[in-house]
């Protein structure tokens, strides 16, 4: 799967550890009284294949849309000659963006969904947009009145969008309809939100204030276009259809009221210190707080999402997240309890815990219904294949506490994802 980096807003990024694998990797400052070192070939042998996760929507963007977001990139980069700009802070900048729009082009998306492909070129939209803007800025043609004029039309057509917003989808098929929803309403609000008049960082050099300005409101703009384009296109694949706002809004409130209780900050503090033993620097620790903070935010983010009409998918999506991290922490808990994830002797333990979080996705996979499976599903196999990168790239320097967790986190929240995903489908079928 393609890299985005930041060129997804919604796309998640795995947490980076600087390090460098030589001979054994030593592990220190995991308890007071163990200093562990691993056998840098075992590590090396853990990155295998992941499970293929297949899209969760059943209708994706055209290839002519795929096509047109690249060619919105070629255009705006079009006869850019930046040697003509005398200040080098502001040319190196402008080149910098102009280089990165163009390795998206260049980039392998051959293993992406054409959703995934697209999602990844919206910010290189915006990167061409900065290089467009900032020598329309240097030759004086572009002022921050027009600014303005651009970003209210851009957001105008946002909010009328999602304004009376209806979940209309084939009949007899609430979770697809459901998964194809969700990818067309988070790329709508996250324009939005992208187009929002914001206090932005002004910068004493005009051409880099409105290139700033210019790339903000084509990256909403992109993300807010895509949005209604995928929702055109699916509308027309419809034969029979049937509107699923009201059944959507039912589901969306009775799961609120479920993880409700956990939408407010967990006491850090005591989390991890009601253990007989001391968890500290351990994947035990790192697991729990990971798990707490997810059910925490997804828990917040469906009750903010409930309050917001229209915003019901975004809302069961969210509380599903909550659920199933509320089961891996119990179920977490109970195996630190029981003295599982401490501070592992060789690197077995950890491969054990990358084999089970493979089998894990894979009956994730298996589960029905299979979108809302694949949209859960995507998320353990960025965390395995994150984990993996870290290896192969020799960036891991705390193999008991870091990558152990890790391969653990996607385990666990696999395991504990199919009974969530199953009663939701029972109640969007109704």
């Amino acid at each position: 799967m393609t890299d985005h980096g930041r060129r997804s807003l919604l796309a998640t990024a795995g947490t980076a550890l600087a390090g460098t694998l030589a001979g054994c990797s030593t592990l220190e400052g995991l308890s007071s009284e163990s200093t562990v070192e691993y056998d840098d070939s075992a590590l090396a042998a853990l990155p295998g294949d992941v499970p293929e996760v297949p899209a969760p929507e059943p209708v994706q963007p055209t290839p002519a849309h795929l096509e047109a977001a690249r060619d919105r990139v070629r255009s705006s980069l079009a006869g850019t000659d930046l040697s003509r700009v005398p200040n080098a802070v502001v040319r190196q900048r402008l080149d910098r963006e102009r280089d990165s729009a163009r390795d998206a082009l260049a980039a392998d998306e051959t293993g992406d969904s054409r959703v995934e492909a697209l999602a990844g070129l919206t910010h290189p939209r915006a990167e061409a947009m900065f290089v467009q803007a900032g020598l329309a800025a240097f030759d004086g043609r572009l002022t921050a009145t027009d600014l303005t004029a651009r970003r209210d039309r851009q957001q105008r057509e946002a909010t009328a969008f999602l304004d009376d917003y209806r979940y209309v989808g084939s009949s007899g098929a609430p979770a697809e309809t459901l998964a194809e929803h969700a990818r067309i309403v988070e790329w709508a609000t996250t324009g939005s939100r992208l187009l929002e008049p914001d206090q932005y960082y002004e910068y004493e050099n005009t051409v880099l204030h409105r290139a700033e300005l210019a790339r903000d409101i084509e990256w909403g703009r992109a993300y807010a276009a895509d949005a209604r384009r995928l929702r055109d296109h699916y509308v027309s694949t419809l034969a029979d259809t049937t509107d699923y706002t009201d059944r959507f809004a039912g589901v969306a409130d009775g799961l609120v009221v479920e993880v409700e209780t956990h939408a407010a900050a967990p006491d850090w503090e005591t989390l991890t210190s009601d253990f007989e033993r001391d968890i500290e620097n351990t994947a035990a620790e790192r697991l729990l707080e990971e798990l707490a903070r997810r059910r925490w935010s997804h828990a917040e983010t469906a009750v903010e999402a409930d309050d917001d009409a229209g915003d019901d998918v975004l809302t069961i999506s969210a509380a599903m997240h909550s659920l199933v991290a509320d089961r891996a922490f119990a179920a977490v808990t109970e195996a630190v309890e029981a003295g599982a994830y401490e501070t592992p002797e060789s690197v077995d333990p950890i491969a054990a815990e990358r084999t089970a979080a493979v089998e894990q996705l894979q009956t994730l996979l298996d589960t029905e219904p299979a979108p809302l499976a694949s949209r859960l599903a995507s998320r353990v196999a960025t965390e395995l294949g994150n984990a993996d990168r870290q290896v192969r790239q020799e960036r891991v320097s705390a193999p008991a506490s870091y990558l152990y967790a890790e391969y653990a986190l996607a385990n666990q929240y696999a395991a504990a994802a199919p009974p969530v995903i199953r009663r939701v489908g029972v109640t969007l079928d109704g």
